[in-house]
């Protein structure tokens, strides 16, 4: 069973990666078409590039693959009964094709900080890398972000069996609707259930972050620091898991 979604993983991964590669490739190539370019930088007497924002910045790659891998486990819908037939039980049915999913989200990441190292590398900025702990921490709010959108796809398709891809295309309709709802003068009663339901959208959390500040503080729909977002995310994705993942394992069989 679990292999049907290794080939789901792997095909989605493939057309993230070729479309990141592709897309580089077409950038070095214009870059290079009169020969080799010359980029120096000159902000600062010591400019550099902090290694650990590239580690960071990659992180936003599992956001974007993450609502493609979500609806895997509805898709075993109509095989229940035959997934169910295997000895083990049912949760680590669930919690193995979740494992591959977070493994691929971890995969796009590690793929998109090689993109980003290697065209930076081939522009003759290599010599500017700075190995110093900037940047290494957001990492982790942006793929707490990409499991928080997981889980609650994974939990929402749970709760209406078969309509996965229904439940994972609307949700970028959610995810990218609803912040600019909460900017519109409703109401007072509509506008707090408008800045509410953002507090269930992994995109709000990004939007209301400063990643530039030294001292980490939002500054859009959603109160709270970076660290509250990020716990925030996190918790509500594992949270959104087990329940999806347990109303997965408890569904009756339909004859």
């Amino acid at each position: 069973m679990e292999y049907v979604a290794v080939l789901r993983a792997r095909r989605t991964l493939t057309w993230f990666i070729g479309i990141i590669f592709a897309l580089v490739a077409i950038g070095l190539a214009l870059s290079f078409k009169d020969g080799p370019p010359h980029v120096q930088m000159s902000h600062g007497a010591h400019p550099a590039i902090p290694f650990g924002w590239i580690v960071g910045g990659a992180s936003f790659a599992p956001l974007i693959i993450t609502a493609f891998l979500a609806a895997g486990l509805d898709a075993e819908y109509r095989t229940t009964a035959i997934a169910w037939t295997r000895p083990m039980s049912r949760l680590a049915i669930a919690w193995r094709y979740v494992a591959i999913d977070v493994g691929a989200m971890v995969v796009a990441w590690a793929a998109t900080a090689t993109v980003a190292i290697i065209a930076i590398v081939a522009l003759g900025l290599g010599q500017y890398f700075a190995y110093g702990p900037e940047g290494y921490s957001f990492f982790v709010l942006p793929f707490g972000c990409a499991l928080m959108w997981y889980g609650l796809i994974v939990l929402v398709s749970a709760m209406f069996p078969g309509r996965g891809n229904a439940v994972a295309g609307s949700s970028w309709a959610y995810a990218l609707i609803v912040p600019g709802f909460s900017q519109i003068p409703f109401p007072p009663l509509i506008h707090q259930v408008m800045v509410g339901l953002n507090y269930i959208n992994p995109l709000a959390y990004m939007g209301s972050t400063n990643f530039g500040a030294r001292v980490h503080t939002s500054g859009g729909v959603l109160a709270g620091s970076t660290t509250d977002h990020t716990i925030a995310a996190w918790l509500i994705g594992l949270a959104a898991l087990a329940i999806g993942t347990r109303i997965w394992a408890s569904r009756e069989v339909s004859a």
